[in-house]
């Protein structure tokens, strides 16, 4: 790593900035953390960055392989923060772990010692902090009621703009503050708003080095975040500068940390110049910035100038998409370019609005060419948004970036006529509300100055244009689609097929089967998706919408031979995990239940059978004898989804299929009283109303299973007799 020696005096400055050296933060931690082994909170809490040596970790959570912290502090003028990545740690949290202790410490500290603290406008945290010994709080109604004496409690994204300069002025004047930020909580629901310029949180304690990002915080232990969880040097933005600029790092952690944090920040940073983004333009304008990622050549740890150049870049694109941005280079890699000679034109698409979610133009916008959308009068108020490009994943946190990590973007269409030049460019959408309201049901809008994409369409195209023309048709992308499934592949995967026809009706059969078992009917308001990537967010594929997969297997999603005669057990799981009913799977048995529809669809659209998968493999039955053999415990049984599920499968040898789809449609019908309330619940419905159905005694097959079960569920489920199938109990049964 090259080492920038021009920028040795900038930070040098950056980190005496605070004046301030590691002693007082080591008293200060060493005061908020006494007596506290492990924090905890309600919720999914975010993270809180140190971006400036004033500033401190006080908890680390992790995040991917690097750690960033979950509660942090900073001294802000002559005042002092506590800040934690989740409102819930003053409220469920206080009587978890050590969490009402961390409080009353950190009051203290903030404080100085006293214990008064004054909770803005929230009677949940002032009742929960009440009930702390040692801490003395009350709700005001107003800042006008704050004193000196006290430590004020607030949630700043609740406050409005012009009380941020009055909480401010507090703490800069020697008060305390205990604060709380959830950053990818703030995201979801701020309508598309900048946490770098639009979040209170961070405008307020920005610049006393506390920001709020969209990570998560991960839990470190089954208890919560532990603080004696280790938190390297370089989770503070300042330290991993300083290290970043003098080069030399050769220790994958250390970079890898270094990488996490300066992203990071880098992403959340306000505009306005400070040392710290001052210290990260120059890396982001240095030599080393112009390399770009591929799948043959990944952006690595140690390239951490050409990261923060896409950072930097990503962050001031969606902070403007709809100016007219120019093509990255990147974007040849991926989605990539059509043909320069491909024509351009106009087209005119119809939608449906009473088919939400994504609708498929079937054309394709090239890399930093402005695209034109025209709206009828008055669709402007309809809520419609255009989408260019397919991925949803965001690989911003990934160690290795084999594409630049943001390639996608959504714009309003709340004009009559909007233009968007994408610098990634990619296949261009439509995204319809959920519910819109308009007297007609059906809106054709013009598209300019986009390229025709290879689009097969059931029931509006034959597979004799398919063969003809459409294949052929110079595009990266292609989407065959129908109104249950839709396929997004590369083109290139593509160009040999020959009936799309038939690999339609392939996976809506597979689409249709997993409503059958779910007790969904078959006919749905908008399609399932599938849509390929060099590089996904999340495991090898995941579900949701659309179901991402990489596009290494993107040739066995259009094998229809292959499918017929093998299946695919990763693409039925993705799927199935769409189809997934939360009141029929408890904890330990998400990654169970889902492959209901797996083996299902194996048995029924490839006549393979349960026994003939990987469940009829030696290995099960080895692992449920170790299980047995090192105390059948359940927490072991829900770390296994193959142990689990063997169980479920046994269930299924012993009273088939129809015994499953009764089951799942009777849940189906409950009305919200009947619903199970919480785990326990979930359990003892699966066993009585199983027991029911089969006319056998499921709780004996829980019990020797140690599937927790209520005596109440193990009384209903007596009336039956005990199963005679052998089967359930092999090997279990003690």
């Amino acid at each position: 790593m090259r080492k920038y020696g021009r920028m040795a005096g900038l930070i040098g400055c950056l980190c005496a900035s605070a004046g301030f050296g590691a002693t007082w933060q080591d008293e200060a931690r060493d005061a908020v953390l006494r007596n506290v082994r492990a924090i905890d909170s309600g919720g999914a809490p975010g993270v809180v960055l140190c971006t400036g040596s004033n500033a401190f970790p006080l908890v680390g959570a992790a995040c991917g392989q690097a750690v960033q912290p979950v509660a942090a502090a900073s001294r802000y003028g002559q005042g002092r923060v506590v800040a934690v990545g989740h409102p819930s740690f003053y409220t469920e949290g206080v009587a978890k772990a050590d969490t009402a202790v961390f409080i009353r410490n950190a009051v203290r500290w903030l404080g100085a010692g006293q214990t008064d603290v004054a909770v803005y406008r929230d009677k949940a945290v002032a009742r929960a902090l009440a009930g702390i010994e040692g801490v003395s709080a009350r709700e005001i109604p107003s800042l006008d009621a704050l004193t000196a004496r006290d430590v004020l409690a607030v949630y700043p994204d609740r406050l409005k703009v012009e009380e941020v300069e009055r909480v401010r002025a507090f703490v800069t004047g020697g008060g305390g503050l205990l604060a709380a930020g959830i950053g990818w909580g703030w995201q979801q629901v701020s309508g598309g708003k900048s946490l770098a310029t639009e979040n209170l949180f961070n405008r307020l304690l920005g610049p006393a080095g506390l920001l709020i990002n969209a990570d998560l915080a991960t839990r470190t232990a089954p208890e919560g975040y532990r603080t004696d969880h280790a938190i390297p040097a370089a989770v503070n933005a300042a330290e991993a500068v300083r290290l970043a600029v003098a080069g030399g790092v050769a220790d994958r952690a250390v970079l890898r940390q270094i990488n996490h944090t300066l992203c990071a920040a880098r992403a959340v940073l306000p505009p306005q110049p400070c040392a710290l983004s001052d210290a990260l333009k120059r890396l982001a304008d240095s030599p080393e910035a112009s390399k770009l990622p591929s799948p043959d050549a990944p952006l690595k740890a140690g390239d951490i100038a050409a990261r923060l150049a896409l950072i930097g870049y990503q962050q001031a694109w969606l902070a403007k998409p709809l100016d007219l941005w120019p093509a990255h280079p990147a974007a040849a890699v991926y989605p990539g370019l059509p043909p320069r000679d491909a024509p351009r034109g106009k087209r005119v698409v119809a939608v449906n609005l009473d088919v939400p979610r994504w609708r498929s133009t079937g054309l394709y916008a090239a890399a930093g060419e402005a695209v034109t959308v025209d709206l009828p009068a008055g669709a402007e108020t309809l809520g419609l948004k255009l989408r260019i490009g397919t991925t949803t994943c965001d690989n911003t946190r990934h160690d290795e970036w084999r594409r630049a990590p943001k390639v996608d973007v959504t714009v309003p269409l709340n004009a009559s006529r909007v233009r968007v030049a994408s610098p990634f460019g990619g296949l261009v959408y439509v995204v319809v509300p959920d519910k819109v309201e308009a007297a007609e049901r059906t809106v054709r809008i013009t598209l300019q100055n986009v390229c025709q994409a290879v689009w097969f369409k059931k029931g509006r195209d034959t597979a004799a244009a398919w063969r003809a023309s459409i294949r052929a048709l110079p595009s990266p992308w292609a989407e065959i689609e129908s109104d249950k499934v839709i396929l997004t592949v590369p083109a290139d995967t593509v160009r040999a097929l020959d009936d799309p026809l038939a690999l339609l009706d392939f996976w809506e059969r597979i689409a249709d089967q997993d409503a059958r078992l779910t007790g969904l009917p078959a006919e749905r308001r908008s399609p399932e998706r599938f849509c390929a990537d060099v590089q996904l967010c999340a495991g090898w594929m995941h579900a949701g919408y659309p179901i991402m997969i990489p596009t290494v297997t993107a040739p066995e999603l259009v094998n229809l031979a292959k499918l017929r005669e093998k299946g695919d057990w990763g693409f039925f799981h993705e799927l199935g995990h769409n189809h997934q009913n939360g009141d029929w799977t408890f904890q330990g048995t998400g990654e169970v239940t889902v492959n209901f529809f797996t083996l299902y669809n194996l048995e029924h659209a490839c006549g393979i059978p349960p026994r003939k998968t990987r469940m009829g493999e030696a290995g099960i039955q080895k692992a449920v004898r170790k299980w047995v053999a090192e105390g059948k415990s359940h927490e072991a049984w829900c770390r296994d989804p193959f142990l689990a599920l063997e169980v479920f499968v046994r269930l299924q040898q012993a009273y088939g299929w129809q015994a499953f789809e009764r089951l799942f449609a009777e849940y189906r019908t409950l009305d919200p009283a009947q619903r199970p309330k919480h785990d326990a619940d979930k359990r003892d419905q699966w066993a009585v109303r199983l027991s029911r159905i089969t006319g056998h005694n499921i709780a004996s097959v829980f019990d020797a299973w140690q599937i927790p079960l209520t005596e109440a569920a193990r009384a209903a489920c007596a009336a039956f007799p005990v199963p005679t199938d052998l089967r359930l109990f092999a090997d279990v049964r003690e």
